[in-house]
């Protein structure tokens, strides 16, 4: 601001202060006040003591309100009528309105410099700039000191409400931003449009560029939740194609499940197969060998089952094999082995079993055997069963141990049949 738009824009302030103060004669308070700063604001050197005068100005205005519309209409109208009496009243007047013209271009100008720079506020300086221009009377600039009067207290009287709401606007949009930075530094994701606008937020001085700021990172906002929402269908589709892949998982688990049950399964007793047994046999031996916990061994032998099957036929002696491995199961322990050993053999293998436990469980079982009943076009026949039982010993390899098992039901079949023989009988 050069020296002489100091003098000017001073001169203009001197000459307003005097006409509000003459409006607050009235009022004591106001009238000292406004008098005190005309007197500093004549003795002004610079453009910041202008501006801080201009502002304790606005305090009284703001606190005393000693303006009065009234009061001011009806002092331009003594002026307009003293004026009128004197020569050349025309020409003056005219010269007044275009010296007001002047005054209100450089205060516009000044006022200007000063604002947010708002939608609002843009417009009623294009329409004040504008209707200046149309100003030819006295009673047009009446009119027009409503208009310049409402730019004037828009722009400067609320100056301090706008920065607050510039202030706690910034407050809001830093806690948005350093929530979202937050976001993505924890997501590993940077964004430099992001710092951009942090960076500008901390240099903003106005309303307006707070406002284009807070545009900005709504964008970024935007950006980030359509990031987030793909990487949501990213992890639904990574979840849909893992239960898939569970879902083939527990289908082989059932498809070998199935195929060794097949390899150790008899497919027509549903007991253990031979394979089955032989492996069974060797773990127990070896638990022997380890622990020395008793365990013992059985063979069961269908008596006559020849005669069965040529009497009756293979497919009902299949039947009498499906019946009695059905009630072998059910008379022994979980932790039992059952298995088809030969034709029409079985075996049964006791863990933790001593002998006498070994003969009591072997009778149980060949009493409900011969207590079954089986029917051959509705003409019933009965079925028995030979059992050989030992134990294992310290000295025993697989050969002896069977070996001895064998022998015990060897004698059970020639001794009659239908019985129990242990090993030590």
């Amino acid at each position: 601001m050069n020296a002489n738009i100091i003098k000017e824009y001073k001169d203009l302030s001197v000459f307003l202060l005097k006409t509000m103060q003459g409006a607050a004669a009235g009022e004591a308070s106001a009238g000292n006040s406004l008098g005190a700063l005309c007197e500093s604001l004549e003795k002004a050197a610079d453009a910041s003591q202008i501006k801080r005068i201009h502002k304790q100005l606005k305090e009284v205005v703001r606190k005393e309100k000693p303006v009065d519309v009234n009061l001011l209409l009806t002092s331009i109208k003594h002026l307009k009528a003293s004026l009128l009496e004197q020569s050349d009243v025309e020409n003056d007047l005219l010269a007044l309105v275009s010296e007001f013209k002047k005054m209100i271009t450089m205060a516009l100008h000044h006022i200007e410099s000063l604002s947010l720079h708002n939608k609002e506020s843009q417009r009623l300086f294009s329409e004040c700039r504008e209707d200046l221009q149309e100003l030819k009377s006295v009673e047009e600039m009446s009119q027009y000191a409503g208009k310049f009067k409402r730019l004037f207290s828009k722009t400067l009287l609320f100056d301090d409400e706008t920065d607050r709401e510039r202030d706690e606007l910034k407050k809001i949009i830093s806690i948005l931003a350093n929530s979202i930075s937050g976001l993505l530094h924890s997501s590993g994701d940077f964004d430099s449009g992001l710092d951009d606008c942090v960076d500008r937020l901390q240099k903003a001085r106005t309303l307006s560029e707070v406002q284009e700021i807070r545009e900005a990172l709504l964008k970024q906002a935007q950006g980030l939740q359509e990031r987030t929402r793909q990487m949501v269908e990213d992890v639904r589709l990574a979840q849909t194609q893992v239960d898939d892949a569970n879902k083939k998982v527990e289908s082989l688990k059932q498809q070998m499940e199935k195929v060794k049950q097949e390899i150790i399964i008899d497919p027509l007793t549903r007991t253990y197969n031979r394979r089955a047994y032989d492996e069974k046999i060797k773990q127990e031996m070896m638990g022997f060998q380890r622990y020395s916990r008793p365990t013992a061994l059985a063979i069961v032998d269908i008596d006559h089952f020849k005669n069965v099957n040529d009497t009756y036929g293979h497919r009902t002696g299949d039947g009498v094999l499906r019946i009695l491995s059905g009630v072998m199961k059910k008379e022994i322990r979980e932790i039992d082995v059952l298995a088809r050993y030969g034709g029409e053999e079985f075996a049964l293998i006791l863990p933790h079993t001593s002998y006498e436990q070994a003969l009591d469980v072997t009778e149980r079982i060949r009493r409900k055997v011969e207590e079954s009943r089986f029917t051959y076009k509705s003409k019933p026949f009965s079925v028995t069963i030979s059992i050989g039982v030992g134990t294992l010993r310290a000295e025993d390899t697989l050969e002896t141990y069977v070996e001895r098992v064998d022998q015990a039901l060897y004698r059970a079949k020639n001794s009659g049949r239908n019985r129990v023989v242990g090993e030590n009988a």
